[in-house]
């Protein structure tokens, strides 16, 4: 029987990591902050007052956080009645056959959400790269747009005139990011204003621009996804293959990482 629910175990694990791979980062930094959120807010009448306590709640909010970022629905009380079974080593309630049943029931289940996930991404990658190559072809025959042999786009709003970056540099930027329908991705002002960053960190369309700039400068950015985030995307909004569209305002160049 424990074999059975190795299985199990397994077939959730498998799950939850194709599930997650795409938003790992994303969902990563989600559950923190949630789990935070939680940790605040839990009741009263839970005192955790020992360090026991405290890292079986931590282990159940981790838990919990995989199922909740993976779609995956969970009946809160056959879940406690399991594991408390488990931990107190009494008999299942679901005998071999039925267990066999139920896993490979999820697993079906589960194997078709995924599918079903990566024909949307596909589809959603095949409109994006054709949006995205038309944008790209008008776009480079425009006034004072330069396009570089990787494929980076840009257009000088402001020259500066102060030292260029090197990729080992660290810089502080103002930026605005959008797709190519105008909708906004990000910016820096959502973060309370300028944000430093390492040049040989960020996507490579920005490690390109970035060495090219002067202090002082402002450029707009009109990345392809190759120079962006890819196939994958990231963040919901950006999605696979999406060509992004950057205001850059190079403020200073802070010295070597």
């Amino acid at each position: 029987m424990k074999i059975k629910y190795l299985v199990l175990a397994s077939a959730v694990a498998v799950t939850l990591t194709a599930c997650n791979e795409k938003e790992q980062v994303e969902q990563a930094s989600e559950v923190e902050e949630q789990t935070q959120q939680v940790v605040e807010e839990v009741s009263a009448d839970l005192a955790l007052d020992t360090q026991l306590k405290k890292f079986s709640y931590v282990v159940g909010v981790d838990m919990g956080g995989q199922f909740r970022t993976s779609d995956i629905n969970i009946d809160r009380e056959a879940f406690a009645a399991g594991m408390a079974d488990s931990l107190d080593n009494k008999r299942p309630r679901i005998d071999k056959e039925e267990l066999e049943t139920v896993v490979q029931s999820f697993h079906a289940e589960q194997q078709a959400k995924i599918k079903d996930h990566q024909e949307t991404q596909q589809m959603a990658a095949e409109k994006n790269i054709q949006e995205g190559a038309a944008f790209l072809s008008e776009n480079s025959a425009k006034d004072g747009v330069k396009t570089t042999d990787s494929g980076l786009q840009y257009k000088v709003i402001t020259a500066g005139t102060g030292a260029s970056p090197t990729a080992d540099s660290r810089v502080e930027v103002n930026y605005r990011g959008t797709l190519v329908d105008g909708r906004e991705f990000d910016a820096s002002a959502k973060h309370g204003g300028s944000v430093e960053l390492n040049v040989s960190e960020v996507i490579p369309g920005w490690t390109e621009a970035l060495q090219k700039m002067k202090e002082g400068a402002k450029w707009e950015l009109y990345l392809p996804s190759e120079l962006a985030y890819g196939p994958q995307g990231t963040g919901g909004i950006i999605g696979p293959s999406a060509t992004l569209i950057f205001e850059v305002e190079l403020l200073k160049v802070l010295g070597s990482q």
